[in-house]
């Protein structure tokens, strides 16, 4: 397996503000639920953060911003992935580290998520036809989230896109559009934001690399973080 291109951003201070995987653009067959052909997807290149955003990043942000700290569940902090955050709580996060680090970080976009997410596959998982409990943390088997980088990276370098927790994107949730189209954004309006990879508590089904989900963008869960992208 190649080993990515890590690109390391630093806060102020000198600490490292998050790390990033440089993605090559590419295409990717866009599917629906039951694995029917939607539309060809072109994604110019982006990075797409190593992990998804721990607490220990997002604690930063919130005593920096006197914002309420979230709620772990007593599983612990740390390098945990964050939860019970809104989509509005992420977008805020994106704008604080961009001003810290000098860099313009922001939700990916579902276009974005699912091409690396998939990371060069065709299978329903980026590791194949099917997961097993060593590689992603699903249908409650451990009933918590995970540190971390705990389970097999993709072969883009990326940790934990199935399970965990699910990832809010930049998307308003909507049906896809048909045919050839080159770096999607979803519609201008909606109602739902749209929510990727699944989590620590569904089953698999959920967390397949074209499965979706949505929710209110003020909707905070146990389930849900999210994951840096960037220019």
């Amino acid at each position: 397996m190649k080993y990515p291109v890590i690109l390391k951003y630093l806060m102020p201070d000198g600490s490292t503000a998050v790390q990033m995987v440089r993605i090559s653009g590419g295409t990717f067959l866009r599917v629906d639920e039951n694995g029917e052909p939607v539309s060809e997807v072109e994604v110019s290149d982006f990075t797409m953060g190593r992990y998804v955003v721990t607490f220990e990043q997002y604690d930063r942000f919130a005593k920096s911003t006197d914002r309420k700290l979230p709620g772990a569940c007593g599983w612990g902090r740390g390098n945990r992935p964050i939860m019970k955050i809104s989509w509005h709580d992420a977008m805020a996060y994106t704008q604080w580290l961009s001003d810290k680090a000098g860099e313009n970080f922001r939700l990916p976009t579902e276009a974005e998520w699912e091409y690396a997410c998939r990371a060069g596959t065709k299978t329903d998982y980026s590791f194949g036809a099917n997961i097993t409990e060593e590689q992603v943390n699903f249908n409650r088997v451990e009933n918590k989230t995970m540190p971390v980088g705990s389970y097999q990276r993709n072969s883009f370098g990326l940790y934990e896109m199935h399970g965990n927790v699910w990832e809010w994107c930049a998307d308003w949730y909507d049906e896809y559009p048909s045919g050839k189209v080159r770096d999607p954004k979803g519609p201008d309006t909606g109602e739902m934001r749209v929510l990727r990879g699944g989590s620590w508590f569904v089953n698999a089904w959920y967390t397949r690399s074209f499965s979706r989900a949505c929710d209110g963008p003020g909707e905070r869960d146990h389930s849900r973080g999210f994951r840096l992208a960037g220019n």
